[in-house]
């Protein structure tokens, strides 16, 4: 039967199911078991508040009034934070994670997002942080902006003023630096930091995120996603990731780290803490190779020739399944096209190398519009709207290279992190077979064959492509292997950190 609540100015019982799938879609939270009697509660409060007596009415107002949504979802959401709370990722981001950012910044200061930042304190927790690391010369180098759905927090993170709980954090000596009492218990921050750091209601799930969220340097969701079910999850981080500059960070809380090892961001580690880099989408070593000899249907990709021939008798059924006879214009084009053509790919890497993947796309459109069979702006393609999280779209252009050329690698590869995005692990599993089968030395697909496993608690196959994964790597050159599969790039060092992590995790499963 389904869940139900009784109102507390009526005795009409209260369906909660219409209201989970409501605030499930538009802000992500999941009341499920203990949770009920929070949505319940908080449902009733306000039923009472605006004389509503029917459930079904209260739903529809729901639905078309958002201001109304934002008063019910504040009364659900935990607000539980404190200053410094997390410490040693806090001491992570200032000491080892902040410099990296440091040289040559000129043009705007390294910029630091708060996602969840509840009532403010870990956002002016990092900019006391910032003051006592750089001095004033901290509100020019950063700049430090809080978002939460809550608005009734984020007006109480504007003004600044925190009670006893706050500081159970922080050092007395600290408090008395940057905070002035103004009553009982009662502490404001000093109006130089709350000048530095920037607030606003942000719906994480929402339509669009505001320009003041826009490519940050280093992002803080900590303590947040555990409110989430595992595809809002995956969502949100998909969308803060598809945020991130290019090199930048993700740090999310301690127990949260695992969840969110989906593929999308390198997992990196540091003194013992993990923590998520976003990697540079491209490689940008074979600018023009194959330009305008890939102009045959049945002809592979230059840059990822099988290790060993390949014939339809030899291919996996799910491969020959991919052969069409579709041919496209070979007529070759005139001169002053292809001169085009070769300039305007040079120009799509340089905007993707700069990050301006929107301008990129647009010429590669228009390239591929007038040279169908030029596979490698179209695999440009592809990685660039996998990096900004268009993965529908990727997986189109990719399906379309791969009815040309089935022996393209890129796109198996790229199609199998596109599955596993959206948790199809059966699909994502036989992309990256079908990646191994055509370059067995393909470590990229050994890994997240591994990670699929690991995930599954099949230790036996997560062990084996672990190991297959490191021994590849340790090969060759680290750069080389890392440039290996244009236009994904990796950086190999950390796959190797990462594989022999798991490996010793695995150890200790029986």
């Amino acid at each position: 039967m389904p869940e139900t609540a009784r109102s507390h100015n009526r005795d009409e019982v209260v369906e909660l199911e219409p209201f989970k799938e409501l605030l499930l879609r538009t802000c992500g939270h999941s009341f499920e078991k203990e949770r009920e009697q929070t949505l319940s509660s908080a449902l009733s409060r306000r039923m009472v508040a605006l004389n509503i007596d029917r459930s079904e009415i209260y739903h529809s107002l729901l639905l078309r009034d958002q201001q109304e949504l934002l008063l019910l979802t504040e009364q659900l959401t935990v607000n539980e934070t404190y200053f410094f709370r997390e410490p040693d990722h806090l001491k992570l981001m200032i000491d080892r994670l902040l410099p990296g950012f440091m040289p040559g910044r000129y043009s705007r200061p390294v910029r630091i997002l708060s996602a969840g930042c509840s009532t403010g304190e870990e956002p002016y927790s990092i900019a006391i942080l910032l003051r006592e690391r750089y001095g004033n010369e901290s509100e020019r180098l950063f700049s430090v902006t809080g978002v939460d759905i809550d608005s009734s927090v984020i007006a109480g993170a504007r003004q600044g003023v925190y009670g006893k709980g706050s500081f159970r954090g922080m050092d007395q000596t600290v408090r008395e630096r940057y905070f002035e009492p103004v009553g009982p218990w009662k502490f404001r921050i000093r109006d130089d930091i709350r000048k530095q750091v920037g607030f606003e209601v942000v719906n994480l799930l929402g339509a669009s995120y505001p320009h003041s969220m826009q490519l940050p340097d280093i992002i803080l969701y900590r303590n947040v996603s555990i409110y989430f079910p595992r595809q809002v999850q995956k969502e949100i981080f998909g969308r803060l990731a598809g945020i991130l500059t290019v090199g930048g960070c993700l740090l999310v809380g301690a127990t949260e780290t695992i969840h969110h090892d989906i593929g999308i961001l390198s997992l990196e580690k540091q003194d013992s803490l993990f923590y998520y880099r976003k990697g540079p989408p491209l490689v940008f070593e074979e600018r023009r190779t194959g330009s305008r000899h890939l102009s045959k249907s049945d002809q592979p990709c230059k840059s990822l020739q099988p290790s060993t021939p390949v014939t339809q008798r030899a291919m996996p059924v799910e491969l020959q399944e991919r052969r069409t006879h579709a041919r496209i214009n070979t007529r070759p084009l005139p001169a002053d096209v292809q001169n085009d053509i070769r300039e305007g790919f040079d120009k799509a890497l340089e905007l993707a190398r700069y990050s301006r993947p929107d301008d990129a796309l647009g010429i590669l459109e228009n390239i591929t519009r007038h040279d169908e069979a030029f596979t490698k702006a179209h695999t440009l393609k592809a990685s660039l709207l996998l990096s900004i999280s268009r993965f529908d779209e990727a997986a189109g252009v990719c399906d379309f290279v791969l009815a040309r050329d089935q022996l393209c690698l890129e796109a198996y590869l790229m199609l199998g992190m596109i599955a596993r995005h959206k948790t199809n692990d059966e699909d994502a599993l036989k992309r990256f077979r079908e990646s191994i089968f055509l370059n067995a030395s393909c470590w990229v697909a050994h890994f997240h064959t591994a990670e699929i496993m690991f995930a599954q608690k099949d230790t036996k196959r997560a062990r084996s492509s672990y190991e297959t994964t490191v021994r590849i790597l340790e090969k060759g050159p680290l750069k080389e292997l890392g440039q290996a599969y244009f236009p994904l790039a990796f950086n190999a060092d950390q796959f190797i950190v990462i594989s022999r992590h798991k490996l010793t995790l695995l150890t200790s499963i029986k």
